[in-house]
């Protein structure tokens, strides 16, 4: 069974892969499921076993950024905002040519879109709320009560990725960090 799990999972890393290496060359929308597999040396069959779009691959390609943005958390042992907020820079600034790849092609929208499941997916793996809530009825009055709050931060975090990305030089993970916690200290003493 693990084989099949493992064997499952490159194929989609290799169709993945594959996208990425044709975004630089060429527009998205112009990109064909052809070339993809092509790319990727596998089936165009092989394809439609994982995915049924190519925009089913960048979504794949979301989710598989914020698991690794889950285990660089992990690694870090980021347990509080000022620890979390410099892993997750210290982890776009280690995947920054996807990041501007992504921009460029006009596709961080399947991030951006997403950024509330995907993020939740996140701290559930790195234990920041339960994976599996009591109930859903506790569940929803959790969600409620910190809806706005979290969307909020989360779009600012996310806009300052960026616009952060596209500086030269970049700043520092820590010096992101710091500016990120200034500002929500600035919103808390206003």
């Amino acid at each position: 069974m693990n084989i099949e799990i493992n064997e499952k999972n490159k194929t989609k890393k290799w169709i993945m892969a594959a996208l990425l290496t044709l975004l630089p060359k060429r527009n998205y929308h112009d990109i064909t499921i052809a070339q993809i597999v092509d790319k990727a040396g596998l089936g165009r069959r092989t394809f439609y076993r994982y995915f049924k779009t190519k925009d089913d691959v960048v979504t794949s390609i979301a989710r598989s950024l914020m698991d690794e943005f889950a285990d660089t958390i992990l690694k870090n042992h980021a347990h509080n905002l000022e620890t979390v907020a410099e892993s997750y820079f210290e982890f776009w600034e280690a995947r920054i040519d996807i990041l501007l790849l992504l921009k460029q092609a006009n596709l961080l929208h399947f991030i951006g879109d997403n950024m509330i499941p995907l993020i939740s997916g996140v701290a559930a793996k790195v234990k920041h709320v339960p994976s599996s809530p009591v109930d859903e009825e506790t569940l929803m009055q959790v969600y409620n009560q910190y809806k706005y709050d979290f969307t909020f931060k989360l779009a600012g975090f996310w806009h300052i990725t960026i616009v952060w990305c596209e500086e030269t030089p970049r700043k520092s993970p820590a010096e992101m960090s710091r500016i990120v916690m200034d500002i929500l200290k600035k919103n808390v003493d206003s």
